[in-house]
């Protein structure tokens, strides 16, 4: 994916319109990969995830568009992103506005944690990202060694 990075943890807040000053460093990336277009959809655990729109084309193709829609769990999958998705650009401040279907799904009001994941950032509310804060620390040494197992087991069955 390129030379993808988002990485850092910032606070922000929206402004009166429900815009989000996007970090210089994070502006940068979604400049440089994708000329300021990004995708906003619903994430996994009640935060919003923004990629850049390359990105996000990427994983249409290789994972969206390839689930079989004659499965009700495919349908239900991709639909969790295409219903909640919002095309959009950075303004020329640097901002991007975020729609009131995506700040219910993650319980925003004003106060926003930004957080680099690598190939994407996530947008949180300030209790929400201590609550998966708490349990990526809490779980972080089970987590790593399943991790290195599962690892482990594809090295050792390539074909698999």
């Amino acid at each position: 994916m390129g030379i993808i990075r988002f990485r850092g943890f910032f606070r922000h807040a929206l402004d009166d319109r429900n815009r989000l000053a996007i970090p210089s460093q994070f502006r940068n990336v979604l400049n440089h990969e994708s000329e300021g277009k990004l995708v906003l959809t619903p994430g996994y655990d009640r935060e919003i995830s923004v990629y850049a729109l390359k990105t996000w084309e990427e994983i249409e193709n290789s994972e969206l568009l390839t689930l079989s829609m004659d499965r009700a769990q495919a349908r239900r999958y991709r639909r969790h992103f295409t219903f909640g998705i919002k095309e959009d650009h950075l303004d020329t401040q640097g901002r991007i506005l975020i729609p009131q279907f995506l700040l219910e799904h993650s319980g925003i009001i004003k106060e926003v944690i930004v957080v680099g994941e690598i190939d994407y950032f996530t947008l949180w509310t300030p209790e929400n990202y201590e609550e998966i804060s708490h349990q990526v620390g809490k779980n972080y040494l089970d987590d790593a060694e399943s991790i290195e197992n599962l690892r482990r087991r594809k090295n050792e069955n390539p074909g698999r």
